[in-house]
């Protein structure tokens, strides 16, 4: 079972052009200091695996493998200044997972009247994101662009601080991509329990596993009744009191309906026997099997 309150896990990497570093001096350190804050705004919640700055076709390999090898859920690739996309492609194709581009300026504005073009590199986010996107494109490979301003507690150049209305939107985009991911990994690293069968006739509540396991990633473990009754705590087991404290955080327990004298609150006896069953179930013999 995933742990880690089941964090999905991200592959980061920056990207910029080699032939740059010899001729602006700073830019390389400037552009792995962004990509530094990146790594720890995307570690407030989730699991990073930081590739570093990719700036060559073959270190581009090696970060795709390097993502294949941790098993990424999600790409995300901090455009921070231009580079080629033969220098993004083969980590995509290596690592098979959805791609984020952080299309994130450090500066709100540039001022052109003392702009060079070193300090245009450092915020040239934008030129080379077309190109990714169609390479992505003509390669059938799903992908998102979060475009903002990065955001710096404490900028050296006039950098826009967190607190930049571009900023925060950006930073609360990327959080749901996250998020989004988090579910889906959740889905794909669960076990679902099967006891039991549907009202007889319904025919479109019938479950098909393959599918579930298909599209999904889940795994679905039939249970027989005879095996969950020999299994089934007490009333008061202190594993069953346990899982009622659970259950009350995880839903919203509904009261009795004004409307409908049918719909009332679960009775204490009731939630008592769910949390028992749920234990019986999460106690079986399969589902200890499968964990391991």
């Amino acid at each position: 079972m995933k742990q880690k309150s089941q964090l999905a896990k991200v592959g980061l990497f920056g990207i910029g052009l080699a032939a740059y570093w010899q001729q602006f001096q700073g830019l390389k350190p400037r552009l792995e200091s962004y990509q530094k804050m990146v790594n720890r705004r995307l570690g407030r919640f989730c699991e990073v695996v930081d590739a570093g700055l990719v700036d060559s076709a073959p270190k581009a390999v090696a970060a795709g493998e390097c993502f294949a090898r941790g098993s990424v859920e999600l790409i995300v690739c901090y455009v921070g200044t231009y580079a080629t996309s033969s220098q993004v492609l083969p980590i995509v194709q290596k690592a098979r997972a959805p791609v984020l581009l952080l299309n994130l300026q450090p500066l709100s504005a540039l001022d052109y009247a003392k702009t060079d073009t070193g300090e245009w590199l450092a915020n040239c986010c934008a030129c080379c994101v077309p190109e990714i996107a169609c390479a992505f494109v003509r390669s059938r490979i799903e992908f998102q662009v979060v475009t903002g301003v990065l955001g710096l507690e404490r900028g050296r150049f006039g950098e826009a601080p967190p607190n930049h209305p571009d900023s925060l939107r950006a930073w609360r985009e990327i959080h749901e991509w996250v998020q989004a991911v988090s579910v889906v990994s959740q889905l794909k690293h669960s076990r679902i329990g099967f006891l039991g069968h549907t009202y007889p006739g319904m025919l479109d509540l019938y479950s098909d596993f393959t599918q579930h396991s298909a599209q999904l990633g889940t795994h679905i473990e039939v249970l027989e009744m005879c095996d969950l009754a020999r299994r089934l705590p007490g009333k008061n087991a202190p594993e069953v009191k346990a899982k009622q404290q659970e259950t009350k955080k995880i839903f919203a327990i509904s009261q009795d309906s004004p409307a409908d004298p049918l719909a009332r609150a679960p009775a204490p006896k009731q939630m008592n026997w769910a949390c028992r069953v749920a234990v019986a179930w999460i106690s079986s013999p399969q589902i200890l099997t499968c964990r391991a």
